[in-house]
């Protein structure tokens, strides 16, 4: 009887002790999940020193907290799977999309954490644009392209970025050419052109091509990194291309004036004139800044109406204003519409 009552004394006072934390710590995860993830990390880092099991949860952790940021969500990620990390002789990735479940094997024994978070992301971040663009794409492109974007989405954590950035230098230090597609990469960026149209252009061809990989793709989808390198610059008057695999204009709408009556026929014009040269053209994109959106929404609308009389569909997929940098300018407000082409099919009445 006396046992049971020490121990009942016990247990009230290490309820009264632990009780508030635990509730605390209840709150946090219904309430706040991220900040109780966080939290949770911060105490596995500790543990992940002693433990290779806590060392693969702490990286697990860090890249879905990595990929669930804002920017992640430009690229139309709003699905971030659950990350296994594993110790293996190879580095490898593999989807599991009937679990969302990403499985990332990284070599075991390195001794930083950051170049292992750096890793996963490189391994990540293709299967979270698609999974079909690392088979339909060239591996150095999507290599680059990967570390690009894991700059991006780990712009928080400067050590991982400084890991990110050693990978690039390496990899671009044995080819003059990735070095120049890098540079590429970085001002489209700037524009924001990259999630806006590259990007998702190369999602949409990759699942139209897949399983089939064509290497000649891999001139097109240079084709369509300078022509947008170009076009951010202002040296590309003309951006059309009308290849085997990407079939696209982009209009800039580069005047305010444009939006009085009858002065924007000449984009208009353009646009039908490119069309004949390329009937098989799938997506316009208009781009406008500062006081030209309004301009670029009103030729959207007669764009709509023009071609609309000549058995031309359009359908927008995408519409945004945001800030980015333009013609070296920061925080300048871009205008980017995408708009998909659908040829209706007319029958003759008499």
């Amino acid at each position: 009887m006396l046992n049971d009552f020490n121990l009942a004394e016990t247990w009230n006072s290490v309820w009264g002790i632990l009780g508030p934390v635990i509730v605390v710590v209840i709150i946090l995860y219904f309430y706040f999940p991220e900040k109780f993830e966080r939290i949770l990390t911060h105490i596995l880092k500790l543990v992940a020193y002693f433990s290779k099991q806590a060392e693969r949860k702490v990286i697990s952790k860090e890249v879905e907290h990595i990929i669930s940021t804002p920017f992640a969500k430009e690229l139309g990620i709003s699905e971030v799977p659950r990350v296994v990390i594993e110790w293996g002789a190879a580095e490898d990735a593999i989807l599991n999309l009937k679990e969302n479940l990403l499985l990332i094997v990284l070599r075991e024994g390195s001794k930083y954490r950051h170049e292992n978070i750096a890793r996963a992301l490189f391994r990540t971040i293709p299967y979270l644009l698609s999974p079909q663009v690392k088979t339909i794409y060239d591996q150095k492109f999507v290599d680059i392209l990967s570390a690009h974007l894991a700059r991006s989405f780990a712009r928080d954590y400067p050590p991982v970025v400084d890991a990110i950035n050693d990978f690039i230098k390496t990899e671009i230090e044995k080819d003059e050419n990735l070095s120049k597609l890098a540079s590429m990469l970085v001002e489209i960026d700037d524009q924001s052109l990259l999630t806006r149209i590259l990007i998702p252009e190369l999602v949409k061809v990759a699942g139209q091509r897949y399983p089939h990989r064509d290497p000649a793709i891999d001139q097109e989808v240079l084709d369509l990194t300078e022509m947008l390198y170009k076009l951010v610059r202002s040296e590309e008057q003309k951006p059309v291309l009308c290849g085997k695999y990407f079939r696209l204009m982009v209009v800039r709408v580069a005047r305010p004036e444009k939006i009085i009556s009858g002065m924007l026929e000449p984009h208009v014009k353009f646009v039908k004139h490119s069309l004949d040269n390329c009937p098989t053209t799938e997506s316009i994109y208009i781009v406008a800044a500062g006081r030209n959106i309004n301009a670029a929404e009103a030729l959207k609308l007669l764009l709509l109406n023009e071609l609309g009389k000549t058995g031309i569909k359009l359908r927008i997929t995408r519409e945004q204003k945001y800030t980015a940098v333009y013609r070296d300018k920061p925080h300048v407000k871009v205008y980017v519409c995408g708009i998909e082409i659908e040829r209706i099919e007319q029958t003759l009445t008499k």
